[in-house]
């Protein structure tokens, strides 16, 4: 019996620890590689094969129904990994990069863990046509959620299609990835696939060389290959970014007025980014320009309380900014808006990570949050820093510091101190914490301009000492089948962070979570959850603004279809001193990829919600919809038109208290990976104006870039005259180039 005992333990540890494989690459001569994406024997030889078998999704570490093998290898100065698909129809557009169309096609790509302690994966992909994506994933709160924040690495990879399916080549610079110093380098590694699944519903697959485990509360430590080189070449990164732009603008005010246009303006600039060793970088940029070419998609706010942010989407704020990871919006890197200079230092060790970031910002957004609303304005000149460390104590633990301080004109400024902790302490449980303190001297200004008060403060501007606290707690526990978590979030009526997005504070917030998930991989159901969840919200005074509860039902289906409703009884909401009782509204989101062509995306909310934009708030029938869809033509053209509707009724007639909507169309047309040409209109039915941009972009690595384009702003009425037709009331044509000397 005990020997019996002992053979048994020893197959559990052996099956146990089986999936930890350490692979020491060969290294071969760089004259060896030629990035033609033509995966040759001279490229790949002595090279270490790792297959993908795992299937993630919709299967659980099934075998894929499709075959994909990686070639790894590696040259003094870059990593080299060729893969090969099996593929029975390939399916790869021609996307700029980052497009998010990439991810609903055939792709191929790695996901490397260069510290080895779960701080962030390193997420490079590509195509069977070259087109490219990066990413870094961090740590997520729940397991079917993928937290990322983009990024730009500079790699090169190149793919064809092949009788057999396509191959990809990556060739990864050493000097474009952050790992610790030294010239021997162990990395944990994966190798992961896309594909539409025509054997299986027609299906997204995902897979990976990793076996998954939807009972690990820590996702970024399942990586089971660790790679290792000897003796590489680290060369310190010195890049150059000068760039060159310039605009010109145009107005007029009456309808039989010329087009009055400004002085053309010039601008220039440089940025500096420079490695002091593999762990310290500085970056410096001299009179930037951060302005935001391609358009956002305008957000309904007629009936939002409270102001709406943007993704950022500046290279030089994107760098570094996994740093910045909170559940808090206390950092927000667009409350930096137009700086004329600014530096940044991220030192990451094995053990530890330092982000520091300054900058003068020549037009300052200022942001007052109160409990149901908040109020902006833009003001003048103030200096910015942030500074964060960061401590990994293990690949499940890690602790953190934020210090972040805003002076402005006037012998006014904005503190904020922090600390925070994410701690995985088992298999299936997780907690995280964080803790900041603000002090805040107001300025003397008129940015915003409102007489409301809130507690005994003003909203206005009047030099008013600020000072209060955050927090945030939570604790989960994640399994296949149950996922569940208790949160606690506490902002005192004083809470602001000026370099955050603070939109709402004086309250303290209880949310309870249980979900139930099923994986059946059937032909009408892949996978289904239910869900609920229990919200009790209270002001500093302890009175209860709102309580409500939810219920969820996910499935996904047939066609690619996912489908997710919400039920929401609120048994009590407040706006101000208005409080409303007992009402119910819903909504349903369907995202869908029938075919390899077209895919939709459809949101609809119904019910009744308050209308909270009126000089005496109510409850309506409320009618919200999202649609938007994606057309792809061919590999290089593509259509997406999107419409959004927003409406609340009043209750007892046909009169809306409001209703409109915003309809836009992009148009895209790829040439190259490099080279596309976009055109972008937009109606806004709310404020009546159409919106015109045309753009032409070229990008051959993720700094260097030439733009050009303008945008067009129409209307139907000028103060001397209402046309029957939309006319030209404002005009811009603008080009930047920007190139990149390493």
């Amino acid at each position: 019996m005990k020997k019996f005992l002992l053979i048994f333990l020893g197959l559990y540890v052996s099956s146990s620890l089986g999936q930890e494989t350490t692979l020491v690459l060969n290294k071969i001569d760089e004259s060896n590689f030629n990035k033609d994406g033509i995966i040759s024997d001279e490229e790949i030889q002595g090279a270490k094969i790792l297959e993908i078998i795992y299937e993630d999704t919709p299967g659980y570490n099934s075998m894929p129904s499709q075959k994909t093998k990686g070639y790894i290898t590696y040259s003094d100065k870059f990593l080299y990994i060729g893969i090969k698909a099996d593929r029975e129809r390939v399916v790869a557009p021609l996307t700029p990069r980052d497009n998010s169309a990439f991810w609903r096609a055939d792709f191929v790509g790695l996901s490397i863990d260069t510290y080895g302690d779960a701080r962030n994966h390193i997420i490079l992909a590509s195509n069977a046509s070259g087109s490219q994506n990066d990413v870094i994933r961090l740590p997520s709160e729940s397991l079917g959620d993928l937290n990322m924040k983009n990024a730009n690495f500079d790699f090169q990879s190149k793919g064809r299609q092949t009788d057999r399916g396509y191959e990809v080549e990556f060739i990864i610079p050493y000097s474009e990835i952050p790992f610790p110093n030294g010239k021997n380098q162990s990395w944990k590694i994966e190798l992961f696939t896309g594909y539409i699944d025509d054997d299986n519903e027609g299906v997204e697959v995902r897979a990976s060389s990793s076996m998954v485990n939807r009972d690990a509360s820590c996702q970024l430590c399942l990586l089971d290959h660790t790679i290792v080189m000897n003796n590489i070449v680290i060369e310190k990164k010195l890049d150059f970014l000068p760039y060159v732009s310039s605009n010109i603008s145009g107005s007029r005010d009456k309808y039989y007025d010329r087009i009055n246009y400004e002085t053309p303006e010039l601008n220039y600039g440089i940025g500096v980014n420079m490695e002091l060793n593999k762990n310290l970088s500085i970056e410096a940029t001299l009179n930037p320009d951060f302005s935001q070419v391609e358009s956002d998609a305008t957000k309904i706010d007629i009936n939002s309380p409270t102001a709406i942010n943007y993704p950022e989407r500046r290279p030089f704020f994107n760098r570094g900014v996994d740093a910045m990871d909170y559940q808090i919006d206390v950092f927000y890197s667009r409350s930096i808006n137009n700086p004329s200079f600014a530096s940044k230092i991220i030192n990451q060790g094995k053990k530890s990570r330092l982000y520091v970031l300054s900058a003068f910002d020549n037009e300052t957004p200022y942001l007052v949050p109160t409990k149901y609303e908040s109020f902006s304005g833009v003001g003048g000149k103030s200096f910015s820093n942030v500074i964060r460390y960061q401590n990994f104590i293990n690949n499940q633990t890690k602790i953190g510091l934020l210090a972040s301080n805003r002076l402005y004109e006037g012998d006014a400024y904005g503190n904020l101190y922090g600390f925070d902790a994410l701690i995985n302490f088992s298999d299936v449980w997780k907690f995280r914490f964080e803790l900041f303190f603000n002090n805040n001297k107001e300025p003397v200004a008129d940015w915003i301009d409102s007489d409301k008060k809130y507690g005994d403060n003003s909203v206005q501007l009047d030099g008013e000492i600020i000072n209060g606290n955050a927090i945030f707690a939570s604790i989960s526990r994640n399994t296949e089948t149950w996922r569940s978590f208790i949160e606690y979030k506490q902002l005192s009526d004083e809470f602001r962070s000026d370099l955050g997005f603070i939109s709402t504070n004086n309250q303290k917030k209880y949310t309870l979570w249980h979900g139930y998930y099923k994986f059946p991989n059937k032909d009408l159901i892949k996978r289904y959850r239910i869900s609920l969840r229990q919200d009790f919200d209270y002001n500093y005074s302890n009175n209860i603004s709102r309580s409500n509860f939810q219920g969820y039902l996910g499935f996904l289906t047939v066609l690619n279809t996912d489908v997710l409703y919400n039920y929401e009884y609120n048994f009590i909401k407040s706006y101000l001193e208005f409080q409303f009782k007992d009402f119910i509204n819903h909504w349903l989101r369907v995202e869908s990829q029938p075919t390899d062509f077209l895919n939709f995306n459809f949101w609809y909310k119904w019910g009744k919600d308050i209308a909270y934009r009126i000089e005496t708030p109510m409850l309506g029938m409320v009618n919200d919809i999202r649609l938007s869809s994606e057309i792809s033509i061919s590999d290089n053209f593509r259509i997406i038109p999107s419409i959004n509707y927003s409406s609340i009724k009043k209750l007892n007639s046909d009169e809306y208290y409001f209703k409109g909507y915003i309809g836009r169309v992009d148009i895209r047309y790829q040439f190259t990976n490099f080279l596309d040409l976009r055109l972008i209109s937009e109606y806004n039915d709310f404020s009546e104006q159409f919106f015109f941009q045309p753009l032409i972009s070229w990008r051959p690595n993720p700094d260097t870039i030439f733009y050009l384009g303008g945008n067009q702003n129409y209307v139907d009425q000028f103060t001397d005259y209402n046309s029957p037709h939309y006319r030209m009331n404002k005009t811009q044509v603008f080009l930047k180039f920007q190139y990149l000397f390493k």
